[in-house]
């Protein structure tokens, strides 16, 4: 379990999900198979496990290795950081991690000891060693939204807008707002026509385009 646990942190295999969580190895792990490059992993990691289980015990055998390859994606960030290891998360962090195995950054916001800063630095990376895949690329106004009712308030936004681009008939002139200004309304929340006006980037044309469509969306119509 270590042993794969690094491979993961190193991205050289992954999980699985059409072979029901099977490790796979990856194209940075070919040039290993074929003998064109070699690496080292730490038999010190097995050792520690050995002497301090008691963050293996805490998870149940399903979790352990997938805890261990999150221990070590934190190692590899840490050293190349130079940081240690409890800056990147703490090990009741990525405890929680392998239990709940978040599938969206949405999700790895409500893993405790995971806030916006430490989301934004590692949450993608923590995120592929769970679900074996990359996460969608995100914009940054939405990431500072995960984990909050303001997220899903913005990506109702972000619907209505696209489908009002052209006006109510398709036929008008091209329209929109940029997804900073949806994230200050998803937060701030006007209740008044007047009120989203306000809102830094909005101005008439916009809220006679989107205004009452946007109120809907706030008062959860």
């Amino acid at each position: 379990g270590a042993v794969f646990g690094q491979m993961m942190g190193r991205d050289l295999a992954r999980p699985d999900p059409e072979r029901f969580g099977a490790l796979r190895m990856t194209d940075a792990a070919r040039p290993i198979l074929r003998g064109e490059q070699s690496i080292e992993l730490r038999l010190d990691t097995i050792q520690t496990a050995r002497a301090a289980p008691l963050a293996r015990m805490q998870v149940n055998e399903e979790d352990a290795d997938l805890l261990s390859a999150l221990k070590s994606k934190r190692r590899v960030l840490a050293e190349a950081q130079g940081v240690p290891a409890y800056v990147i998360f703490a090990d009741r962090t990525l405890i929680e991690m392998a239990q709940k195995r978040p599938q969206s950054l949405d999700a790895m916001m409500g893993i405790t000891g995971v806030g916006t800063k430490k989301l934004e630095s590692y949450g993608a990376a923590f995120l592929v060693v769970i679900t074996g895949a990359a996460p969608d690329p995100v914009h940054p106004a939405r990431r500072k939204l995960a984990g909050r009712d303001a997220g899903a308030v913005f990506d109702r936004l972000t619907e209505v807008q696209l489908d009002l681009s052209r006006g109510p008939d398709g036929t008008g002139k091209p329209l929109s707002c940029t997804l900073s200004t949806l994230r200050h309304i998803a937060e701030k929340r006007p209740s008044t026509l007047a009120e989203l006006e306000k809102i830094s980037g909005m101005g008439a044309q916009k809220v006679e385009r989107f205004g009452e469509a946007f109120l809907d969306v706030l008062r959860g119509d």
